[in-house]
Parts: structure tokens; sequence; C-alpha cells
């Protein structure tokens, strides 16, 4: 078999075509494992005997359903590119109920040195981007030193909001309007000061009055739980996206989830992105 020949369009197999591949590599005994990969994705023996049977006619597989070197470097050039395609599509916002329907068209219509650049097209620039982002933070960082306290303007935005409701938080309620970015032994924090929060009883109508109990902030993929002291609550800025946009100048993000307490109710959490401005 010529180099490169396994890869022509028409041997381009769909997801489930790879699956039963895949499958095949982790039997020992290949020889009759077709009836229980076939029993495994729920279709018919045939089916995985036809698609064997032109593997090996194609050179990926030996008579007795053994990869050759070249089949054992296809199922892996295709494993990898499925597996980074599925990342792509998630990062670009696809829903997942569609990822894969598009995956089989995408492999199945685009030659897979096309797919191969654009996921490396892709992977470059996002590591680009990063380099970036991270060129800026340490920037702003830098000329946030020269000042102990710096006042910033901020927003909680709701993470689900649904028809009809507004794009504020609740929780912006339970926070003064202006925060600060403040230098403190070393270190920066965003820095929100709570307030009293009222709110009517369901029960009996009567105002209640209370204050946020608890703030958590995502930090590398983990909720942390935020400082909260003499009414300060301190999020540490190593934990915020920094973003330069044209026309509206730096933005900081940082999901949070947060906790009050009105009267003798406890709220429930309530998540929400905060988006403050430098």
């Amino acid at each position: 078999m010529e180099k490169g020949e396994h890869l022509k369009r028409q041997n381009r197999p769909t997801m489930l075509q790879l699956q039963y591949l895949q499958g095949l590599s982790k039997v020992e005994k290949k020889r009759g494992a077709q009836g229980s990969i076939a029993e495994y994705y729920g279709v018919n023996r045939s089916t995985v005997n036809r698609y064997f049977k032109n593997c090996i006619e194609r050179g990926i597989l030996t008579e007795s359903l053994e990869f050759t070197p070249a089949g054992e470097e296809w199922l892996e050039r295709y494993s990898n590119l499925y597996e980074n395609l599925e990342k792509y599509l998630e990062e670009i916002g696809a829903k997942p109920e569609e990822i894969g329907e598009s995956l089989d068209v995408m492999v199945e219509n685009i030659d897979i040195h096309m797919l191969e650049l654009m996921i490396n097209a892709y992977a470059e620039k996002k590591s680009v981007y990063k380099k970036k982002e991270n060129e800026l933070d340490q920037e702003i960082q830098h000329n946030l030193q020269k000042c102990e306290r710096h006042p910033v303007v901020f927003r909680l935005y709701r993470m689900n909001k649904k028809q009809g409701q507004g794009r504020d938080s609740m929780a912006m309620r339970g926070f003064e309007d202006i925060a600060e970015i403040v230098q403190e032994n070393g270190e920066s924090y965003l820095e929100l000061k709570l307030k009293e929060m009222a709110a009517h009883s369901r029960a009996n109508g009567e105002m209640m009055a209370g204050k946020l109990k608890t703030l958590k902030y995502e930090h590398n993929e983990v909720l942390e739980e935020a400082r909260i002291e003499n009414n300060i609550v301190k999020i540490p800025m190593e934990a915020c996206r920094i973003h330069r946009w044209t026309g509206i100048g730096t933005m900081g993000i940082v999901p949070v989830t947060v906790t009050c307490s009105v009267g003798p109710v406890h709220m429930p959490e309530s998540t929400a992105l905060l988006y403050f401005w430098v």
C-alpha cells in the first residue's frame, strides 16, 4: 500500500467506524470480536464485518484482524483528530447536541491534512492570545502597583438570564457601587464593600434586612472562598481574566457564586459574572 493511500477521501471513517476499530484495538482475541463490537454499539454484525473487510483490503487490518503498522498509524491519527476537533468545537461554542454530527460531516468531507492544519492554526492562535493576555495582565499589574488603591466600576451579571429578567444579578444589591483594586503586602486584590440589602418576606410581606454571607470565585477551574473582613470582600487579582477592548478599555472578569442571609432566611446560591473596568 502506497504511503497515504489509506487516507483517500472515500476511506475517511465515520465516528462509529472509528469506534469499531478502537474497540477492536482493545480486544486481545481479534477473531470473532465482530459480534461483541456490534452488540456494544447496537449495530448488525454484518455491518462491522463489511467495514473490517474494507479495512483488510485497504491494508489497515490483516486477515486475522490485527492492525498493520500503517493501520496503527492511521487509527492513532484519526483518533487524535476526532479528539482535537471535539475540543475545538466545544471551545468555539458549538451546542453539545450538534458536535457529534458536525464531527462526522467535517471528517467525511474535508481532507485530514486540512483539518489538522486548521486545528494547529487554532492552537497556535490561542497560544499567542494567551501570551498577549499574560503580558497585558503583567502590564496592568505593573501600572496598578504605582498606586496603592485604584477605584473601579463593576457589575454583577446573571450567568443564566431568563426571558424577562434584568441583566444585573440580585447580588448587586449587596455591594456599594464602587470597588477598588488594592495593593497590599505585595499582593493585589479586588475589594468590594458590602452594604445591607433588604427584601420583602414572601410569607408575611414584612421587610427584612441582611448582608452577603459568602462569596466564592473561580480560579483555575476551582471555586475558592473569598476573605470577608470588616464588610470588605477580597478577590485576588490573579483570579481575574484581563481583557483590553478597543473603544471600551481594560476590563476584568471573574465568575462568582454568592449566598446571603436576609432576616432568618438563607437565600440560595446565586452565580454571576463579575465585570470591572479599569
